[in-house]
């Protein structure tokens, strides 16, 4: 991600895993751990809220990363909408379709491909045809992981825009990917070759280190982030509903322009609709 010195960074869906460089974390789910590996991290500035309806002004921020998240929405042209209104700049990920079709998520509404710096949305019809069998793998196969994180460009949809998002909704249900044609499994594998060693090995190294270490050295790193003068939430916050004004009550914030009232519990202001 190229993320400059100076952004400030939103991130989507956040969840038990926020990017060190994050600056505001938004998740739709505080409570409820199902579809994401663990507990919430609310670490530093953190709302909850949907992503189809962000509780941010205008470019309010320089960046924002939504990973992991597009494949779940109900409605993705309004995520996207969404995503270029309240930045200019972003990193959207997602699994490709053939993580989907390997691992089987039944939870997710889209398969995604990024088809010549394109991405192609269709609706995932597909049911799981290996159960949980990868998932599995991926948590007690040691051969199977390294294969994983060492091809993870044949697992991910990996997208970096500027400016404005790029993007298909195809209503047929052939898929874009022509993995009988020697041109297409050449990029397949030129693309895994690309990965350099040190990009290989170093999530390998992560892997082995458990899970509370990494989040705790995560969030020191994203606390000296802060060091640096950064907007408040009071500023960049709208209503998701209207966009309007929002004003600061002791346990609540209010919408001056649709009289919408939203909670504030545990510190953390619940802006879903």
């Amino acid at each position: 991600m190229n993320i400059r010195t100076d952004d400030f960074v939103l991130e989507i869906g956040s969840g038990h895993n926020p990017k060190t460089r994050s600056d505001v974390l938004c998740d739709k789910f505080i409570e409820d751990d199902e579809q994401r590996g663990g507990k919430i991290i609310a670490d530093r500035p953190m709302v909850e809220a949907d992503g189809q309806f962000l509780p941010f002004a205008d470019n309010a921020f320089d960046y924002v990363i939504c990973s992991h998240v597009l494949e779940h929405v109900e409605d993705p042209r309004q995520l996207i909408a969404e995503l270029m209104r309240v930045a200019n700049r972003g990193y959207i990920e997602t699994p490709s379709e053939i993580g989907e079709r390997i691992y089987g998520w039944h939870y997710h509404n889209w398969i995604i491909n990024l088809i010549d710096n394109r991405l192609i949305l269709q609706k995932n019809n597909t049911s799981p045809q290996f159960g949980q069998l990868f998932h599995i793998l991926a948590a007690k196969d040691k051969y199977w992981k390294r294969f994983h994180i060492t091809h993870h460009s044949l697992f991910l949809v990996q997208y970096e825009w500027e400016g404005a998002i790029d993007y298909e909704i195809r209503q047929e249900q052939k898929s874009p990917l022509k993995l009988e044609c020697p041109e297409t499994l050449e990029k397949f594998i030129a693309a895994g070759r690309e990965t350099s060693a040190q990009s290989q090995w170093l999530p390998l190294l992560k892997s082995t280190v458990p899970r509370s270490i990494v989040s705790r050295t995560k969030s020191l790193l994203a606390r000296g982030n802060r060091t640096r003068q950064r907007k408040t939430l009071q500023e960049i916050l709208v209503c998701p509903q209207c966009k309007g004004e929002i004003i600061s009550e002791e346990q609540s914030l209010y919408c001056k322009m649709c009289k919408r009232c939203y909670p504030i519990i545990d510190g953390i202001p619940r802006l879903c609709l």
